[in-house]
């Protein structure tokens, strides 16, 4: 799907897309002290913990509230709606906190991809305070049934790929730079989540947990130039794309189907591509032997009696004759 056709499917679904030019406002931080009373805080833990303890008057927003069923991304019509009954406006400063950095990367890669005029990261766990003062602690904040406002976002479409795109562009032999965020044995077939194991053409591997640490150290092995990421499914795609795009500040763009999306389709192509072990066939049980047909009771009782007869008349016989 080109470009053009891109903006004309937003523009039906009421979304205007916009390009890359916010990428500077997506980041990490370790203290956010100054942004507390400034942005609005998004707690992308379960609603029970956030409603338990967190930046007080956090808008609770759990990371599986954007995921349908079969962990399938939400339109993003829906996404909006989401974000309106959270109380979110797309032109606020956003400071997403949690303590799983999966689920927090995923929530702040949403809503970057959903239009937010600014999402930070809060790389420290929530649950511990995060080094912010305990005044400023308290109690979430769920969400509601009406949007509060209307979310008026405008999705970043120069920040996906997607998979009828990508399809395209290998098929023309024009592909991307692909990293594939996936463990080793997931990239290498071993481990098959899917209908097919392997990894896209061409893909580099960088795992997750890999690159995590590599942020956190300040140096990555990521391509220097714009590349695409992906993970198993689009929880783990969006989380990666937060690390790589925020954590590291590189020119990720991200594949949103992820893996799973690429694999349950037996015509795209793919490298080192396996299958799962197929299920053994039930041995069949051995063929039960014809039955016999019964013998009537009355027919065994009569041959019975014939045979008493004929051995009972040959004694008779046997006596006469020697009498």
């Amino acid at each position: 799907m080109k470009r053009f056709d891109r903006l004309l499917l937003a523009a039906t679904l009421g979304i205007v897309a916009q390009g890359s030019a916010h990428g500077e406002n997506f980041a990490y931080t370790a203290d956010a002290r100054e942004l507390i009373g400034h942005a609005t805080v998004v707690d992308a833990r379960s609603l029970a913990a956030c409603l338990h303890r967190s930046v007080a008057n956090a808008r609770c927003l759990p990371a599986s509230d954007f995921l349908g069923p079969h962990g399938r991304l939400a339109a993003f019509t829906d996404i909006y709606w989401l974000l309106g009954t959270a109380g979110i406006a797309a032109k606020d400063a956003v400071l997403v906190v949690g303590d799983n950095p999966w689920e927090r990367d995923f929530v702040a890669g949403m809503l970057y991809l959903s239009g937010q005029a600014a999402v930070t990261v809060l790389n420290r766990p929530i649950s511990d305070g995060a080094g912010l003062p305990v005044s400023r602690l308290g109690p979430g904040t769920a969400r509601g049934m009406l949007r509060q406002p209307i979310y008026e976002g405008t999705v970043r479409a120069d920040a996906m790929v997607l998979r009828s795109e990508l399809a395209a562009e290998l098929q023309r032999g024009h592909s991307p730079t692909l990293v594939d965020g996936r463990p080793e044995s997931a990239y290498w077939g071993e481990t098959i989540r899917a209908s097919r194991g392997g990894h896209l053409p061409g893909a580099q591997s960088l795992p997750m947990a890999e690159l995590r640490t590599e942020v956190g150290r300040g140096q990555t092995q990521l391509p220097p130039g714009p590349f695409v990421v992906y993970g198993h499914d689009p929880f783990e795609s969006v989380a990666y794309f937060t690390l790589a795009r925020a954590g590291a500040r590189a020119q990720a763009k991200v594949l949103p189907g992820g893996w799973v999306e690429w694999a349950n389709h037996p015509a795209l192509p793919m490298d080192a591509e396996t299958y799962p072990d197929s299920v053994a066939a039930p041995t069949a049980a051995p063929p039960t032997p014809a039955a016999q047909p019964a013998q009537p009771a009355g027919a065994a009782v009569a041959a019975v009696a014939g045979l008493l007869i004929l051995i009972t008349s040959a004694w008779y016989l046997r006596r006469k004759n020697k009498a």
